[in-house]
């Protein structure tokens, strides 16, 4: 007998129970990258666990571990795929863990691809996460120093955010734009979402 089998979506309410699934999932991952603590709490059941590389215990108390954590690891999520059972859901999401690290005077960039096991329940109308937990497929360690290819008077020439990619289009002929958002400039973070919300409830 096979674990999986093709998801079903027979109804209208299907499918809407599935997306407000897909979403907490996602919209936990979203907060877990962006210092959303209090939203984060929301996603998870009060009786909830997680059980990942680096933290084994209650939903709430990985959300304030998280905060604590001086570790930047964004996330990328590729798809997710909900089960459905009255109440309660499976949701598996494909992504990868994306860290910048140092090492003896050089930088590297870590990747690592896993999928995420959600289970869900629904309760009073609104779906919380019961437990997390990682299966974890590969992982990668790259070089990502820009100084190994520039002399000591252009290494102040490209940002952090994006020196590599700045770096590789100049050479191609392309002018980059040095005051974009990322994440050295958070600043020019708050302002672009500051923006687009702004336009989004007609401010």
């Amino acid at each position: 007998m096979t674990l999986f089998s093709k998801p079903k979506t027979n109804t209208i309410d299907d499918m809407m129970e599935k997306f407000a699934v897909k979403e907490l999932v996602e919209f936990e991952r979203f907060c877990r990258d962006n210092a959303l603590w209090d939203e984060m709490h929301k996603c998870f059941a009060e009786d909830s666990s997680v059980n990942i590389s680096w933290y084994q215990g209650d939903g709430h108390g990985f959300v304030e571990a998280s905060k604590k954590s001086k570790t930047k690891a964004p996330h990328k999520l590729y798809n997710t795929l909900v089960w459905l059972n009255g109440r309660r859901a499976m949701a598996v999401t494909m992504a990868s863990i994306q860290m910048r690290v140092d090492s003896e005077g050089k930088s590297y960039d870590l990747t690592s691809y896993v999928r995420f096991i959600y289970m869900a329940e629904k309760s009073d109308s609104q779906w919380k996460i019961r437990s997390l937990n990682c299966i974890y497929e590969k992982d990668s360690l790259v070089s990502s120093t820009i100084e190994e290819a520039l002399s000591s008077d252009q290494q102040g020439e490209y940002r952090s955010s994006y020196g590599n990619l700045s770096m590789l289009l100049e050479k191609d002929g392309c002018s980059i734009a040095a005051t974009l958002p990322g994440d050295d400039r958070p600043e020019l973070i708050e302002e672009l979402y500051k923006s687009q919300f702004d336009w989004l409830y007609g401010k």
